[in-house]
């Protein structure tokens, strides 16, 4: 089952920034939290913290390969009512997570793993996309900032999907096109059902960060 969201790319940004001196990503993850926390009071009641997985290109102008991605994890708070605050939080997760340089010596690790054992590299691999390390992975991918036609005509919107992990559930894809930020949902439907619920939880956490940026006396 698949679900569509989008929001204004500069507001929102411009909304993380005012706020909490926060980067756009923790805005996303920001809404991608609030938009769960919306479908879990609807359907279980019971909020915790979910573990994410972010995927962090590490590919460089002149590298010889093509795609160098890697990946940290972090934990957003479902049980924080207000967006902000949820801000904050996952704000200074991120924080850390990038000064530990998580995802550059999880790159390291794995490659000289590689080097040692193929085998044992590729067990690492499965541990770290177990469901016992994330319950959902958030990607977020830049794309063209200006506009784009094809065959002469603009194209409006760009949407992303990505395939489910292995014995995972809900995947979220985020990417960009001009000003508009696009969110695509895909779940399993016998597991995480009603997942419009969820693309409409992401619009109204965005909305309420850009409200709150905006609201007079900040």
């Amino acid at each position: 089952e698949v679900a569509f969201a989008s929001t204004g790319l500069e507001r929102l940004h411009r909304a993380a920034k005012d706020l909490c001196g926060a980067t756009l990503n923790d805005a996303v993850l920001t809404s991608v939290a609030g938009g769960l926390r919306r479908w879990v009071l609807e359907h279980h009641g019971h909020l915790g913290v979910v573990r994410v997985m972010v995927p962090v290109s590490l590919h460089h102008e002149g590298d010889d390969a093509a795609n160098r991605d890697s990946f940290f994890t972090v934990s957003l708070p479902l049980n924080e009512p207000d967006p902000v605050t949820r801000l904050r939080e996952t704000q200074a997760a991120t924080s850390v997570r990038k000064a530990d340089d998580d995802a550059q010596r999880m790159d390291t690790l794995l490659r000289h793993l590689g080097d040692i054992s193929p085998s044992l590299e590729q067990l690492c691999v499965r541990i770290e996309r177990s469901p016992r390390s994330f319950a959902v992975n958030v990607s977020n991918v830049p794309g063209p900032r200006l506009p784009v036609t094809l065959l002469s005509a603009p194209v409006e919107a760009l949407y992303a999907l990505a395939e489910i992990g292995e014995r995972h559930a809900l995947r979220v894809t985020v990417v960009s096109l001009g000003d508009t930020l696009s969110f695509g949902i895909c779940a399993d439907p016998g597991i995480v059902e009603h997942v419009q619920t969820i693309a409409d939880g992401i619009e109204a956490e965005t909305a309420e960060l850009t409200a709150a940026a905006l609201a007079p006396g900040r």
